[in-house]
């Protein structure tokens, strides 16, 4: 009597070959996902720059909307102050000062870049404060204190400000006087300039 041994059929896969499907399927999938990938990155990259520039475009228009609404004149002085100033290592800190009654609130307004410096705290970055109870002339720029003013643009590195008087054809660095027919607002943020020039209504 022969025996006939017989082998059985398989219907499975070994787990290297399990393995090396799997392998490949994440070959496959990490050359597919990507650009998908880097697609997304670009997107929230784009987005955080938007946002940016909103945020530099807000800074840039609010001061000349502001100094709109602010009085040609001024009783007993001059309707408009701007002060020119550099920090040690070049950057500028120019300071504004106007009255205006933008957004209801009456009162003169200052604006100036605050930096960390002995005695003060807060986030560096361009302020805004309003005063009732001074002229532009008088204001105390170094006793202004951040928590009582409004952040503009945080992290702003320098502000410079130029101003276009009606009876002169040259940007003031500095004036003091009747409100002026323009003004010219330079930002620096992480070493790029931002620029907006505006004009403002005839006296």
């Amino acid at each position: 009597m022969t025996c006939v041994s017989v082998r059985p059929s398989r219907k499975g896969f070994t787990l290297v070959e399990v393995f090396v499907v799997v392998a490949l399927f994440g070959i496959i999938a990490a050359v597919a996902l990507a650009p998908a990938v880097a697609v997304v990155r670009r997107f929230e990259d784009v987005r955080a720059e938007e946002a940016r520039e909103q945020r530099m475009t807000y800074l840039l228009r609010r001061v000349p909307d502001e100094l709109r609404l602010s009085p040609p004149e001024f009783r007993d002085g001059p309707a408009v102050v701007l002060v020119r100033r550099d920090i040690l290592g070049g950057a500028a800190d120019d300071r504004l000062a106007f009255w205006s009654d933008w957004g209801g609130a009456t009162g003169v307004r200052a604006v100036r870049l605050f930096q960390h410096g002995a005695g003060k705290t807060g986030e560096q970055g361009v302020y805004l404060w309003i005063l009732p109870f001074t002229a532009p002339e008088n204001v105390g720029w170094d006793a202004l204190e951040p928590a009582e003013g409004t952040l503009l643009l945080p992290k702003a590195e320098s502000l410079r400000i130029s101003l276009l008087p009606h009876d002169k054809k040259e940007w003031e660095k500095e004036y003091a006087g009747a409100r002026p027919r323009s003004i010219r607002i330079d930002v620096s943020l992480n070493k790029e300039v931002f620029s907006y020039e505006d004009w403002l209504p005839p006296e």
